[in-house]
């Protein structure tokens, strides 16, 4: 009998967690379908933007969404929607990587014939990072200008160098206006960089 409760008790746990595996999954399921149904269009720019074509954007798209559906952490609406345009960027640009490598491979024959001053690496980046690069300076200043003037002000003035002391000298605001304005600018810039980021 003792055996017998055992095996019963062995039997629940693992029935147990089979439901909590499928809840998650359900859950998930319900999580995608929502985002997709407000973002599907967005994210597909995103994948766009990023790849040399369109079928690779579309690969990369897919890829994303195989990440959302097993791996996509739980997160209110405009949160997961910036997540997920993250991810599609990640695997745009993997499969951008994947398709030069490809096309590098094409090009070495060619390559070899040059002079070999032309065949020296360059230590710059190359046109996805600078693309990446660019489009994050693009969403920073979109962000920094939808703060408040002072936000603003007081975030440029501490990213020149300028000590909390000397912005308070500048500005003839208070400590305690100073770091609020910096604690309140930090978190609006972060918010407005997610949400340009998700399209928004």
């Amino acid at each position: 009998m003792h055996r017998r409760s055992g095996l019963y008790s062995v039997v629940q746990t693992e029935v147990a967690e089979h439901e909590h595996v499928e809840r998650e999954a359900l859950l998930r399921r319900e999580q995608a379908v929502g985002l997709l149904g407000r973002s599907t269009a967005a994210l597909r720019r995103t994948a766009l933007r990023f790849s040399i074509c369109a079928d690779d954007a579309e690969d990369a798209f897919q890829r994303a969404l195989v990440i959302l559906l097993t791996k996509a952490p739980e997160l209110p609406g405009e949160q997961a929607t910036a997540w997920m345009h993250v991810v599609t960027r990640r695997e745009a640009m993997a499969v951008r990587r994947e398709r030069e490598r490809l096309l590098g491979g094409r090009r070495a024959a060619a390559e070899d014939e040059r002079p070999e001053y032309q065949l020296v690496p360059c230590g710059r980046p190359g046109p996805a990072e600078r693309a990446e690069r660019h489009e994050r300076i693009a969403i920073s200043a979109a962000a920094l200008a939808r703060l408040k003037p002072q936000e603003r002000r007081t975030l440029a003035l501490k990213a020149e160098g300028y000590s909390y002391a000397e912005i308070m000298e500048l500005t003839g605001w208070t400590y305690t206006k100073v770091n609020r304005c910096m604690a309140e600018g930090r978190k609006a810039f972060l918010e407005h960089f997610a949400r340009i980021e998700a399209g928004g």
